[in-house]
């Protein structure tokens, strides 16, 4: 099974009232390749996430989407992890391990790890600043797989 970590934080409004991005480093060096030998893992996915749980917390005030949809719409199993603050403390992680397409499986996940981890209450407005996000692409995912 091979993965992808991709972290993305946005840590402040600029003077525009927009929120910048800033990446960090991957957390895990292997990288999510299909069939085709195309890379899955973006870090746009993390982008849509955030967009997506704004939009859904009323942060976005009309406003559109700020990355737009680049990434593939192929199906895969997925997970989305919100961390917070400095030291990266877990907030939500939720995802399948059923194939589900990319955009409507990053929408669902986004908001339902932030919201919806029985773990944690939900995110709250004040907390998205400080979040980070990482998305989990699996890639030749076994169900039953037994260790010989």
């Amino acid at each position: 099974m091979a993965y992808s970590f991709f972290g993305i934080k946005k840590p402040k409004i600029e003077n525009t009232g927009q929120f910048s991005y800033v990446s960090v480093a991957p957390q895990n060096s292997l990288s999510a390749i299909n069939s085709d030998g195309n890379s899955v893992a973006r870090k746009e996915m993390c982008y849509f996430c955030f967009d997506v749980l704004r939009s859904y917390l009323g942060m976005m005030k009309g406003e559109a989407l700020q990355q737009p949809v680049t990434f593939s719409n192929d199906s895969y199993p997925l997970f989305v992890t919100w961390k917070i603050g400095q030291d990266h403390r877990l907030r939500g992680c939720i995802g399948t391990f059923s194939n589900m397409s990319l955009h409507s499986g990053l929408r669902e996940y986004a908001v339902s790890s932030a919201l919806k981890d029985s773990r944690f209450a939900p995110v709250s407005r004040d907390e998205v600043a400080r979040l980070h996000c990482s998305v989990s692409i699996l890639i030749d995912f076994q169900v039953n797989f037994v260790d010989c």
